[in-house]
């Protein structure tokens, strides 16, 4: 069996912020496990906005997509990937542009033939302390990518706010549960990756 090959989808414009710090995370614990890995920040990619066509116009919109843009270069990797990981920062409540834009524009695989069906999906979304929105961002991602067949496993909807304070026998400690679970959930990942190749089950 080949390795399992994990796409990480950086959706924050800095390539080395705490988005990316969490997706390399995450990508280091699947190679621990046997895994190969590709991160792709979308902010070196050129990437129109969606045109809408699969709504309105299903037969012009078939894959490859109509607009021409770096989003083609990006596909071919999509759909040999056994698992992909979003992970966004957090603007006014919910993923960033970025994402929201990428994921727009995975319609025509979906209009191709569904052609991420069965793959794994992980998201975390990332923001400042106290600032809202990160399971409204999380489940945003999930909910597109579930409808275009990707498979969410228990845990898979992460929200990262940095370190929490959490008061334990009347003494102040600070958890960073996040950076402890994308080690399991890397794991995980490899596991029900090749639960799946072996099963050869048809969606």
């Amino acid at each position: 069996m080949d390795k399992i090959l994990v796409v990480g989808i950086n959706g924050s414009p800095h390539k080395n912020g705490t988005t990316s710090v969490m997706l390399k995370k995450f990508l280091s614990a699947v190679e621990k496990h046997g895994g190969k890995t590709k991160l792709i920040n979308l902010i070196d990619y050129d990437i129109k906005p969606c045109l809408g066509c699969y709504s309105t116009n299903p037969k012009s919109c078939k894959y490859p997509c109509v607009q021409k843009d770096d989003a083609q270069k990006l596909h071919p990797l999509l759909i040999k990937a056994d698992a992909i990981v979003f992970g966004t920062p957090i603007y006014w409540f919910n993923m960033s542009g970025l994402m929201k834009n990428f994921i727009d524009r995975l319609c025509c695989l979906a209009a191709g033939g569904y052609l991420l069906e069965g793959k794994v999906g992980i998201f975390f979304a990332v923001s400042k302390e106290n600032e809202g929105g990160r399971v409204n961002a999380t489940l945003s991602m999930a909910s597109a990518l579930n409808h275009l067949g990707l498979l969410i496993p228990p845990y898979s909807t992460l929200f990262y706010p940095g370190k929490e304070e959490i008061v334990r026998n009347g003494k102040v400690v600070w958890s960073d549960w996040v950076s402890e679970d994308t080690l399991k959930i890397g794991k995980n990942i490899i596991q029900l990756c090749k639960f799946l190749k072996k099963s050869k089950f048809k969606w």
